[in-house]
């Protein structure tokens, strides 16, 4: 079925907040149709809570939504433009203008890598993989607060852990370092612990964490969303990207096979539009970075950023002034 397993927070940006975020950005109520057509809860604020348990609230304006529904919408919305949907077949290699499938192979003009952060696609054609972060989540029912709560500490080590309501139910998860060595199931049942929650099972994936890779169109291929790397740095968001990237992908497209233009201004759109944010949010994940080894330097970190250059850092603007 389309959209499951779900392995997403399931959390999305409101359109004004991506409109501040990438100024220039266009009708993003016409793309976003699909998310806002399935959301659960609207939140206008952020928690982060340090390793010592001092909360800072920041405003940041979302809401929730039920990513299958989500993806099976966009689904419809793509076969109603005349797409042939194929579910139960799995891309296994790239061959030229032919992509060897479990079901036989296809032949495209242009072939499109969506395939998340380990793509198939960009592996066949030596594009490369971002760097990801392990995460692991479960939905579990409960009283839920209206704020995305944000986890920092030890406890996530290198990354956070995540409390995103959606009414009745919520998204509990941990992501943890790159280099995260164990068993991702031993910090995320210490934390359900710590929050007072069942331990449950919880179903694991990837996300990109340091940025778009260096080339995302090579020959007749071009990468979007995971695969590319199109998420927020700071914060793992990565639906409101995708589906930014996605558009020129299907644009740039469409020019050109209709007009003749080159694929790679696929590359120098996206870069203009989300480029320079993404670029921003890899910097402050790195001078993070250096904080996440002790829960002590950390809180100091916090502490000294205190709620409004948080605020900027999950929306990848700069820390310390503005232009």
């Amino acid at each position: 079925m389309i959209g499951v397993p779900v392995q997403c927070g399931e959390y999305v940006a409101s359109n004004s907040e991506m409109e501040e975020i990438f100024p220039g950005i266009a009708d993003m109520a016409d793309l976003m149709k699909g998310p806002y057509s399935v959301r659960f809860i609207d939140m206008d604020t952020i928690r982060i809570i340090a390793p010592g348990g001092r909360e800072y609230l920041l405003p940041f304006r979302g809401f929730t939504v039920n990513r299958a529904l989500m993806d099976q919408a966009i689904a419809e919305q793509a076969v109603e433009e005349g797409a042939e949907l194929m579910t139960k077949v799995t891309a296994l290699d790239i061959k030229g203008n032919k992509v060897v499938t479990t079901k036989g192979e296809f032949e495209g003009k242009v072939i499109v890598g969506a395939d998340g952060p380990f793509s198939r696609v960009a592996r066949s054609v030596g594009l490369e993989w971002p760097v990801s972060s392990p995460a692991m989540s479960a939905t579990l029912e409960g009283k839920f607060s209206n704020t995305c709560d944000m986890y920092f500490g030890n406890l996530a080590p290198g990354g956070y852990a995540w409390v995103i309501p959606k009414g009745d139910t919520a998204n509990v998860g941990v992501g943890v370092w790159p280099r995260f060595k164990g068993k991702l199931d031993v910090p995320f049942q210490a934390f359900l612990r710590k929050i007072q929650l069942p331990a449950v099972r919880g179903t694991g994936g990837y996300v990109p964490i340091m940025g778009p890779v260096p080339r995302t169109v090579k020959g007749n291929v071009v990468l979007v969303g995971d695969a590319a790397g199109h998420v927020m740095p700071p914060n793992g968001g990565g639906i409101n990207t995708g589906m930014i990237c996605g558009r020129i992908a299907g644009e740039t497209i469409h020019e050109h096979l209709m007009k003749g233009t080159s694929l790679s201004d696929y590359e120098v759109r996206w870069r203009a539009l989300v480029g320079k944010a993404l670029a921003r949010g890899v910097k402050i994940r790195k001078l993070a970075g250096h904080f996440f080894g002790s829960d002590r330097s950390l809180e100091r970190a916090m502490r000294f950023l205190g709620p409004k250059r948080m605020g900027r850092a999950i929306r990848c603007q700069r820390l310390f002034f503005a232009r």
